[in-house]
């Protein structure tokens, strides 16, 4: 029984042993990164970092104008609803006016209809009484004729003014109700702007809130953007140190130059050739390697870049490898390391082009010592020595 117990035991701990093992090898695989490695990662980082706070102030900046866009309407609308509001307080003292119209001349018509009544009332009393010749004072009978045409002109005129006074009464009932319609729609479009108001209050809170988020992603990513800085800085001088200890102690060691565009030897122009050139006799300061565009150019040897736009040379570059020994790698269509940059032997530093003073497609490649261009065969090698 112990016997079982110690081999379930062994069992256990070689298969314990066994998944550690397996969990390590990733591990023991994993591709260690160089420094070189290290610092393109880097620099690639922080790149997309940049990128991402331009991305989000472009975003700022056009949430920014929205804002101003919607402050600026707002404003409009405010200018609009006052002068509505002014509208509708003048036609609300006009349906005021108008109803008191209305109403006196309501008063009238009743007024004069009454009276009008109360005189038919009369000469209808005033008809049915036999003696009524004798109580008028009347003593023929075309008096009596005169009375009678009199009693109807009253009548006439009485009617015609109820008449009247009622048809300017539906009249002014008519400018009121107009003015209600007037003042209705009035205030139909006071709520329309009022909401719409509303709507770019809502906008300018949502605008808001959207450029405070954007503030704080900003900060955030700058944030970011200055410890990834920190680390691609750290990384740069970890590649120097890298480089110096294990590529270049920055005095030349006389290894050699590595040819700048293999494949490519034939010559057009050698240094110290003698060339007229824009009605000057010119002396070659280097050699002049003709290439396709696009040809990639290497570093001849381990060095430190410093680059520059020369009228000349065009696009270039140039590596000083210590010693007060540097190479120029001239007419580039376009370089891929910056000044600062430590480079080793072979290591790809632009393309051959045809910029600055150039006829066509070529390297120019120059040697200085102590910044007096010498020829490069010596440090060539075979064949070129």
């Amino acid at each position: 029984m112990e016997k079982h117990k110690k081999l379930i035991r062994v069992v256990c701990m070689l298969l314990a042993v066994m998944m550690i093992a397996t969990l390590g090898l990733p591990l023991m695989f994993a591709h260690a990164e160089s420094p070189a490695e290290k610092l393109e990662r880097l620099r690639k980082e922080l790149e997309a970092i940049k990128s991402d706070i331009s991305a989000t102030q472009g975003k700022k900046e056009k949430l920014e104008q929205t804002k101003q866009y919607y402050y600026a309407q707002a404003n409009n609308l405010k200018a609009q609803l006052a002068a509505i509001k002014e509208d509708i307080e003048s036609k609300k003292l006009s349906i005021e006016e108008k109803n008191a119209e209305v109403a006196e001349k309501a008063a009238s018509v009743e007024y004069n209809k009454e009276m009008f009544e109360q005189r038919l009332r009369s000469m209808y009393e005033m008809s049915r009484q036999s003696n009524l010749a004798i109580l008028l004072g009347i003593d023929d009978p075309s008096g009596m004729l005169v009375f009678a045409e009199n009693l109807q002109r009253i009548s006439q005129h009485d009617s015609e003014l109820v008449r009247r006074l009622g048809e300017e009464k539906v009249e002014l009932e008519a400018q009121r109700d107009e003015l209600d319609a007037q003042l209705a729609e009035l205030s139909a479009r006071e709520a329309d702007l009022n909401n719409t108001a509303a709507q770019y209050s809502a906008a300018i809170q949502q605008a808001d809130a959207s450029i405070t988020k954007a503030e704080a992603d900003i900060a955030a990513q700058t944030e970011a953007e200055a410890e990834k800085q920190k680390q691609y800085e750290q990384a740069q001088r970890e590649w120097a140190e890298w480089v110096k200890a294990e590529h270049v102690d920055f005095e030349y060691n006389d290894k050699g130059f590595a040819w700048p565009i293999p494949g490519y030897t034939r010559l057009s122009s050698d240094f110290g050739t003698v060339r007229v050139i824009y009605g000057k006799v010119d002396v070659h300061r280097g050699m002049d390697i003709p290439a396709p565009a696009g040809t990639p150019i290497y570093a001849a040897a381990d060095g430190v870049v410093s680059t520059n736009n020369h009228w000349s040379y065009g696009i270039s570059v140039k590596i000083s490898h210590g010693s007060g020994l540097a190479t120029i790698y001239g007419h580039m269509s376009s370089r891929v390391v910056n000044s600062g940059d430590a480079v080793v032997q072979g290591q790809l530093i632009g393309y051959v082009g045809s910029t600055g003073n150039s006829t066509g497609n070529h390297l120019h490649f120059e040697t200085n010592k102590n910044g007096v261009p010498v020829s490069s065969r010596p440090y060539l090698g075979p064949p070129w020595a």
